[in-house]
């Protein structure tokens, strides 16, 4: 009975260990991923802060972006080169995703004086991190408004989310304003951005 009893400890001590390590597995694969996750999030950050600026800079003498778009960039060499990569046709993100921007209005007639940008092919967790950038510390970017997607989608959709459109009267409940979004419950962000694969977009209005 004795001999039986060691035994049934030694089996004990055996599956905890085996539990323990797979465990510990289970935990440095998902802190690999985030890892990974955040290396690709900082990456967008830096992606589309370069492409703000160089479209706010090659623009500074005009009265308008009319006539900004995916096209119109790349010829102006405004998309900063890092974002072409070998075996891709056209730019892409740090998520591999593809981009897109357009021209946009502030006010109600189509004055132009705005801009969007779209980042595609972005996981769940991308979408939440670069939803909920902290634009105004530290960056002179002047940010409109942000939407969130669970498929591809170009910009052009928050043409209609204005300098002066207050979020109540905003009926989507994927767009915030610039003002609003911080302070929108996490949760809230993560609905927006359920996507099961890596199939979200995130779209920005600048002027």
């Amino acid at each position: 009975m004795a001999g039986s009893a060691k035994q049934n400890v030694k089996t004990i001590y055996k599956i905890g260990a085996f539990l323990a390590f797979l465990m510990l597995g289970y935990l440095g694969i998902r802190s690999y991923r985030l890892s990974v996750e955040q290396l690709k999030t900082n990456g967008c950050i830096n992606e589309i802060g370069d492409l703000v600026a160089n479209i706010q800079n090659a623009y500074l003498s005009q009265t308008s972006y009319k006539g900004l778009e995916y096209k119109t960039a790349v010829a102006m060499k405004l998309i900063p080169q890092k974002m072409f990569k070998e075996g891709f046709k056209e730019a892409v993100n740090s998520y591999l995703g593809g981009i897109d921007l357009y021209q946009s209005s502030l006010n109600a007639e189509d004055d132009y004086k705005a801009f969007e940008v779209s980042f595609q092919g972005l996981s769940s967790i991308g979408c939440v991190n670069l939803m909920r950038m902290p634009w105004d510390e530290g960056q002179n970017i002047a940010f409109i408004a942000v939407g969130g997607y669970g498929s591809a989608t170009p910009s052009g959709v928050l043409d209609l989310i204005l300098s002066d459109t207050p979020q109540s009267a905003i009926k989507k409940k994927n767009i915030f304003k610039s003002s609003e979004v911080r302070l929108v419950d996490i949760e809230k962000i993560e609905e927006v951005c359920n996507c099961p694969k890596d199939t979200c977009t995130v779209v920005w209005k600048f002027r």
